[in-house]
């Protein structure tokens, strides 16, 4: 069994590449806080303040969690994708005598491994992480001017612990997925790019779903606490909304990139193939979305809740509390895009010998790029709205004024730079080459003869 996990992962590495530098940049960003955290309080234990200490304590808490649950997202999201364009092998492997257990087990096993030695790669990555973590604590007061990490020999321990932990619960259900699938069922699973959502993760998103609305009307309609309380409540039930709706992006953000492009009306070659490419392949598309979703709409509601409150957020408190967790899903969606051009050689061939120019082609993907960035941006604006909304019903804050007190640089700065990157990302991946269908075969043969 061992042998056939190594052989599969040095047969595939170029398929799983991504899944280790997502795996990797998650692992710096996360250990980076870790070893602040740990320094920070090293530092700060011995003051006579507990302010100090306290703060320590619930920012690095806070950012630890986000950042290893965007790594989670992020890496379940890139390995979902390898998985599910694997379908069709896991079968056959199912067909010649694995039994579930031992190809779900096999799965977890191989995905376990190859996030592990993504993180023992980047853990002196980690520390330079962390450097950079608390020179932003130090600009807001945090820590100590000049604060270094301090070496502990149980911080590289910690790292690869949490990060193997969340990228195992990330592909939790992907890899259960993944040992169920009959031959028919991946044939045309590989036929429809249609994804799907496990039931569990369903519930959690409903009730999620539910105690956030719960939230938002209970501190709406009822006078609980003052503005500052109902404001801080708020944002809080529009965080479990977030979470609620990118559990299950295919009845969120699907119909969201299915309503805003029905209304571009254009009949240009290049718009209608990169539409019909995004809607049809919902897999890759909402594998695409997510984690530049998960930070625009982080971003919308932190950042402009805070300077809608009042309590005068600036973007260097906001590059503190999201700035690992924005790193960690722009670093997983620019993975992702990459993968899925490894995955488009045969639809490029295809529209080759249909007569398609390069030059179609390359509109084709820029226009791809804008597609993902426009849904991703729309929906980060939908909480921005949401939050605009409902911070100026329990605030004493006027929607006139709160509309004024958002930071619309900062926005249009950072919806430019997401634009920019998803775009560049895939034209770059437009550019990767691709191999040769024979030699795909004749790679598929030696594998299968070194397995057997």
């Amino acid at each position: 069994m061992l042998k056939f996990m190594l052989s599969d992962l040095r047969f595939h590495f170029r398929l799983w590449l991504p899944a280790f530098v997502s795996a990797g940049l998650g692992a710096a960003c996360a250990g980076g806080v870790i070893i602040a955290v740990s320094s920070g309080l090293h530092t700060a234990e011995p003051a006579p303040v507990n302010d100090a200490l306290e703060g320590v304590r619930v920012l690095g808490g806070t950012v630890s969690l986000l950042t290893l649950t965007a790594t989670s997202g992020v890496v379940g999201s890139t390995a979902g994708f390898i998985l599910n364009s694997q379908a069709q092998n896991h079968a056959r492997w199912l067909f010649i005598g694995f039994t579930p257990k031992q190809l779900k087990r096999m799965l977890r096993v191989e995905i376990a491994c190859l996030v592990l030695f993504a993180a023992a790669a980047a853990i002196p990555l980690s520390y330079a992480a962390a450097t950079v973590v608390l020179w932003q604590w130090a600009a807001i007061g945090i820590v100590s001017s000049g604060q270094l990490p301090v070496v502990e020999y149980w911080q590289p321990y910690a790292v690869l612990l949490l990060v193997v932990v969340a990228a195992v619960w990330g592909t939790w259900g992907p890899t259960r997925r993944a040992s169920k699938l009959s031959a028919a069922t991946a044939l045309r699973e590989a036929r429809t790019h249609r994804p799907h959502i496990a039931w569990v993760r369903s519930i959690v998103a409903v009730m999620l779903f539910v105690g956030g609305a719960a939230i938002l009307l209970a501190v709406s309609l009822l006078p609980l606490g003052g503005s500052d309380d109902r404001a801080a409540g708020a944002l809080s039930g529009l965080l479990l909304l977030i979470v609620a709706t990118l559990l299950v992006p295919l009845w969120t953000i699907r119909p969201l990139l299915w309503g805003w492009t029905a209304l571009v009306f254009s009949q240009s070659a290049p718009w209608y193939l990169a539409r019909e490419a995004c809607r049809f392949a919902a897999s890759r598309t909402l594998a695409t979305v997510v984690p530049f979703a998960i930070a625009s709409s982080l971003l919308a509601v932190l950042y402009g809740g805070g300077a809608i409150s009042g309590g005068g957020t600036s973007l260097t408190e906001i590059g503190v509390l999201l700035g690992p967790t924005v790193v960690v899903a722009w670093g997983g969606g620019i993975c992702i895009i990459a993968l899925i051009g490894q995955s488009r050689g045969r639809e490029r061939r295809l529209l080759i010998a249909a007569g398609a120019s390069k030059k179609l082609l390359l509109q084709t993907a820029c226009l791809e790029g804008i597609i993902y960035a426009i849904t991703a941006l729309l929906y980060g604006a939908l909480f921005l709205s949401a939050t605009i909304i409902f911070l100026s019903s329990v605030s004493d804050v006027t929607l006139s004024s709160a509309l004024y007190e958002l930071p619309w640089a900062a926005f249009l700065a950072i919806s430019l730079a997401t634009a920019g990157l998803v775009i560049g990302t895939a034209l770059i991946s437009f550019h990767q080459p691709v191999q040769n269908e024979c030699d795909e075969k004749s790679r598929s043969t030696n594998t299968q003869g070194e397995y057997s």
